[in-house]
Formats: structure tokens, sequence, C-alpha cells
């Protein structure tokens, strides 16, 4: 198997989890390493990690943003950017309502690429407030922006999803209906780029990286002002890279909200009244098992701990929304329904009653009727009472090749331990399409006499005709007060165990800086579902000796 980062015989790798293929990979360039006794920081790749400095090029120019939610999407907002050839600093600064807010942006290097990612945590917004934004290049100007903070208490707003994007005809024509409907806020199921074609983390995949900037560019127009709340599919699976095969993935897009720190790929936000829950499906996935348990149930402590905080009385959430990438009910020919996500997290989405599960993996369209414990709780395919049961949407028709072929009526296919199975079901709904469709969410909290949030959603094809609709309703809950910017560990910079990549850098004699940073901290709070975590830094290289023209090496 051949990776950016060197090659694995095939019968190595075919049993190789990601983070066993990259450790594999730097275990051997380090021995390399010290066999030769090379120890020149600027010249040396000593762990798959890292990438040397490209030249110096005469200006710095900024191919795409990328914008998404802190913890707080209210007050906080970060700007992604990818920026051609090396520079020394780069900053984005806001402004809007009373003032102004600015921060420098950190820099990441992804192997293969001479493009440099780079991202600025805005905090400090005023909630319900329009800022314009430009980012500056060494000092320089060099693009601008716009985007909204949502607001400080229940209010209705738009929200907008799909998986398995891809770049071409059918990704940009949808991407196009998305600016159209103007949403606060879009939810990517995964399967982003398809840099990697295969995805199966394994041999086979062929690895791309041109096409990360391609997507990254035509999604642009959208992305510069409507925070994108993305979630890992198995084509993020990237062999050689470390983080589990996500440090590539991580490095170009920053993600939302705050995540596990066993799992980087994870996030929770809230958004107004509505809860979101990001997922790495690839954790629980039977189907395609690369990644298979490399949390070891930490994610799944995660969610049960997330979910209970989202239903606590007074929390002020009334829907819950869980993203993730394999569908656990889906009854599609192509790859049909995840038993991983079944024994893992469906019981979890019953006991703490999650509202919606929008997934991709599988390119179509379908929604179930509400389900408990695998059966239909409700038969109204209209009108939906969401505290009797979950619906889920499989919303893969975002622009890659659809898959419109699905399975015998009353009939789906499950990945369970043991292998794929039929079985009899009754939750498919004729609503069913191939086409390719974005979803449509609009949240209305319920500030009415009667107390009842409504979320209504619509799959809206390309052409604007809408191919399937339904209301979700539930009692609202009670309305505290704007929520504080939360503390704690930011995503910047965490990494899951499992790395020899300090090992190798030591061995090598490179040496490194650990990008580990803080929010500031707030009031403690214990919660007893919470996961045991521990911390370590990403280590990025920062050369000591530039090449000739190149920029001094940047110590933020």
């Amino acid at each position: 198997m051949l990776t950016p980062f060197g090659e694995i015989p095939d019968r190595l790798a075919s049993d190789m989890s990601l983070a066993e293929q990259h450790d594999w990979l730097a275990a051997r360039v380090s021995r390399r390493t010290v066999l030769r006794g090379l120890v020149v920081a600027g010249a040396a790749v000593a762990a798959p990690a890292f990438w040397q400095q490209p030249a110096r090029a005469t200006q710095a120019r900024v191919l795409s943003r990328f914008v998404t939610v802190g913890v707080n999407p209210s007050q906080d907002v970060t700007v992604g950017l990818s920026v051609v050839a090396p520079f020394r600093s780069a900053r984005v600064e806001a402004r809007g309502g009373a003032g102004e807010v600015h921060a420098d942006a950190d820099v990441h290097l992804v192997r293969g690429s001479s493009v440099r990612y780079g991202r600025a945590s805005l905090q400090g917004l005023q909630p319900g407030t329009d800022y314009t934004y430009r980012v500056l290049v060494d000092g320089t100007p060099a693009s601008t922006g716009q985007f909204r903070t949502a607001g400080g208490g229940p209010e209705p707003f738009r929200f907008t999803a799909f998986g398995d994007q891809g770049v071409g005809y059918h990704s940009a024509l949808l991407l196009r209906r998305v600016a159209a409907l103007k949403p606060a806020v879009h939810v990517l199921a995964g399967d982003i780029c398809y840099a990697n074609q295969n995805g199966r983390g394994g041999p086979g995949d062929i690895f791309h990286p041109q096409i990360w900037d391609a997507w990254l560019v035509q999604n642009d127009p959208v992305t510069a002002s409507v925070p994108f709340l993305s979630v890992l599919g198995n084509h993020e699976m990237e062999p050689g890279f470390d983080t589990h095969g996500y440090a590539g993935v991580l490095a170009r897009l920053p993600l939302p909200g705050q995540s596990p720190l066993e799992c980087p790929a994870s996030w929770s936000v809230r958004y107004g009244t509505v809860g979101f829950v990001g997922l790495d499906s690839n954790d629980v996935s039977y189907e395609l098992p690369a990644n298979r348990r490399y949390t070891a149930g930490a994610q799944t402590r995660w969610l049960r701990s997330t979910l209970a905080e989202m239903r606590r009385p007074g929390s002020g959430i009334d829907f819950i929304v869980a993203v993730l990438h394999h569908g656990p009910y889906s009854s599609n020919e192509a790859h049909a329904s995840e038993g991983g996500v079944r024994d893992e997290w469906v019981p979890l989405f019953d006991r703490y009653a999650v509202d919606l599960v929008i997934a991709g993996h599988n390119h179509c369209y379908e929604r179930t009727l509400p389900l408990r414990g695998g059966s239909v709780a409700g038969y109204d395919a209209d009108h939906v009472d969401s505290t009797v049961g979950t619906t889920y949407i499989t919303a893969g028709g975002g622009g890659a090749n659809s898959t419109p072929t699905f399975i015998q009526d009353g009939l789906s296919r499950v990945t369970t331990a043991a292998g794929p199975s039929v079985e009899t079901v009754e939750w498919t709904l004729p609503s069913r399409t191939g086409e390719h469709v974005v979803l449509v969410g609009d949240v209305d909290p319920g500030t009415g006499p009667d107390q009842v949030s409504t979320l209504r959603l619509r799959a809206i094809d390309e052409s604007g005709r809408t191919r399937d609709s339904v209301v979700l309703r539930r009692p609202a809950s009670a309305r505290p007060g704007p929520p504080a910017p939360a503390g704690g560990w930011s995503r910047t910079g965490l990494v899951v165990a499992g790395s020899v990549g300090a090992a190798a850098l030591a061995a090598g004699g490179v040496t490194g800086v650990a990008a580990l940073r803080r929010r500031p901290p707030s009031p403690p709070t214990v919660d007893p579902l919470a996961p045991k975590v521990v911390i370590r830094p990403l280590v990025e290289r920062r050369d000591d000796r530039a090449a000739p023209g190149d920029a001094p090496p940047d110590r933020r």
C-alpha cells in the first residue's frame, strides 16, 4: 500500500489500523534516520505528521475561507483559510456591532501540499450580529468576508444538511441551492471531498491531496460566510497520516464546538434551542473497521454525558440533532444499514429522546418513520411527536455519484459483527430517492402560548422541488439565559494517543514545539458520566533552518 509517507506491504497493511500504519511508517523513517546519522531538521522528514517548508513565494494568496462556530456560536466563530506560499503571520479582524475583534491564525502544514492552512478563533463577539472580516497575510489585507453570530436566546433559524459532497457539477449545483436557502449553519455528514478515493483506510486506497484544495475553492462562496458543522466519513481515513488517519483533514478543516479529547473528530454545539452532536462513526463501523474501537469506548461515554446534559431540565435545548456518516437505518443497496451504530449509539438516542439523526454514506435521500428500540413508534409520516421516537434521515445526496437503487420494499440489509444480513422492516417510506438533494430544517422555538417547538424538514432537489417533508414537534423546555463562554481545552493541537511520532522525532534528533492551547478558565462542573481523558499534545514541526529565500520560522 502506497501512502504519502512511504509504502507498507499489503500483507501487513490489511491487518493494521490507521494508527498502526502511521506508527509503522514513523518507526521505519526514524530507524533509517538514525542509521544514516541524518539529524538535519530542515531537510529530513522525521515522521509522517510533518512536511518541510516550501520555498518562499513572492506573494501569499488566499485560496479559500472556511467558517465554523465555537462552543458558543453567539460569541465564538472560527475562520479557516488556505494560503498559497509561505508567510510569516496571518490575522483575522472582524468588525460589527460596537467594536472589533481580532485573532492571529495558527498555521498547519500537510504532507504533499504546498498550500498552508490556518485558522483564527474569534471570541467575545456580540450575539445576533453581522460581522465583516478581513484576512491579513504578513500584515497585508488579502481577503474579506462576512458572517453572522447566533442570537443570544430562543429564535427561529434555518439549517441545511447533506453528506457525500465531492467536487463536480452536482456538488456545485447543490451548493448554489444552499446559498439561495440562506441557512444560519450547514451540516456536512462526512465523505467530504473524496481525496481518498477508495475510503477503506487500507490497501487499495488512492490518495489525491490536490482534491482537498479543489473542494475548498469550490465551496468558498458559501463557506466564507455560512458556518459548516462537519463530521468525518470513511473517505476521511487517509492512510499514513497521524491521529488515526485524520491529521491531514484536521489541519485543513476547523471543526466546530467542543470535542472529547480521545476523539478529535467529534463535537457538540448548542445553536439556539437545538443541540447538535457530531459523531465519528468510523469508531463503531462493522462494515469498514479500519478505525473501529480506536477510542476504546470513550466516544460513547462522552456521547452519553453530552446527551444527558442536553436533556437536563432547564437546559433550554428542545431538539437534539445527531450527525454521523454511517446511518443505522437505510434500505439503499450501496451500504444499507450500519449495525455498529445500532449497537453502540441507538440505545442512547432512545434513552435521551434524540429527535433527528442525519447520516450520509448511502448516496441517496431516505427518511424513516419515528423509531424507538428499532421499532416504529408512530405511523404519521407528515407530523411526528419527537418525544416518542427518533427520525433517521439519510442525506447522502450532496453531489457525489448517486446510488439510486433500493432494496425491495419491506426489506433492508444491516452489517453486523457477524457480517451482512437481510431483515424485514416497516420504517421505509416511498419518498426515498436517488436524486441529489439538500435537507432543510426550519426551527421554531415555540414562544407562543402552546409552548410547542417545531422542526420542519424538507428535502429539496437541485431544481428547487420539494421531494419530502415532515414536521417534528415537542414541548418547549424551560428557557434559561444565554450560555456563558465555555472553558477547557481547545481543539487546536489535540491528538489521540497511539502514535510514536514524538519518539521518532527524538530518535531522529529533530526538535519540535507542543502546540497545546487553553481557553480562559471557567467555573468547573462535575459530571459523573463524563469520560476520563488523557491529554497529549500535537507536536508540530517548526524548521530551525529555513531554505534559501524562506521567511524566518513562525514561533507562535
